[in-house]
């Protein structure tokens, strides 16, 4: 399966991330866009009246998105913030339905090319009045690692637990849910510039999974957003 052969590759980036080489002290501000093929995959129900009968998944046409981030580096610490803008999917079905993202995140260099992370996610989905908003912290490690000249290889993997709001009326999903996240790809170095220190192109693929609790009795909902990626960062 593809989230197995993203995570093994993520997993290896990261054993091998202490070979990467030294990076300056900083400070170091960069600024970052990603295009993002995003294929999602959320759940519904089958209903009989007003009653739920059984779960059901529902893709939705992949799309391409758009993610700027920005992130700040001194010396063995790191700050970043990335936000999926408010985006409209039509699901296979017939239905649509718009999802936001945000990530922002601090980390510690352990060494260089390997960093532990703990951020903020929040996922807010609409359907209609209907409201699905989990959010909540994330665990992670980014490594990046040299395979010789100008490409080298990152990976990173997260985890975290996702809670609803428990107000805000009917039109609310109120779910706890566990949180994934894996991505690995590659990277290419280019030329400084006059006003640019260093620039970045990057190509992978991520997947992230929300796995809802108690969606349906003892049943948990899955929602996976996934797809390959592109970007371009430009640091100061």
């Amino acid at each position: 399966r593809m989230i197995m052969k993203v995570t093994f590759l993520a997993a290896m980036a990261l054993c091998a991330a202490g070979s990467a080489g030294a990076q300056d002290a900083g400070p170091d501000v960069s600024l970052g866009l990603r295009l993002w093929n995003a294929e999602w995959t959320t759940f519904s129900y089958f209903t009989q009246g007003n009653v739920n009968l059984a779960l059901t998944q529902v893709a939705a046409q992949s799309k391409l998105v758009l993610v700027p981030a920005l992130s700040l580096r001194y010396r063995d610490w790191v700050g970043s913030l990335s936000v999926l803008p408010s985006t409209r999917f039509d699901f296979v079905d017939g239905g649509s339905g718009t999802r936001q993202e945000v990530d922002a995140n601090v980390g510690y260099s352990l060494m260089p090319g390997l960093a532990l992370t703990l951020g903020y996610k929040k996922v807010s989905q609409r359907d209609g009045a209907t409201r699905y908003e989990p959010a909540g912290l994330v665990a992670g490690v980014n490594g990046n690692a040299s395979l010789g000249g100008a490409w080298s290889m990152y990976g990173g993997l997260g985890i975290g637990r996702l809670s609803t709001p428990q107000s805000g009326g009917d039109e609310v999903v109120k779910f706890d849910a566990d949180y994934h996240l894996t991505e690995v790809g590659l990277a290419y170095a280019l030329p400084a510039t006059r006003f640019v220190r260093r620039w970045t192109l990057t190509g992978g693929y991520r997947i992230q999974v929300l796995s809802s609790k108690e969606a349906l009795g003892t049943q948990s909902g899955r929602d996976t957003t996934e797809g390959f990626t592109l970007g371009a960062i430009a640091t100061f």
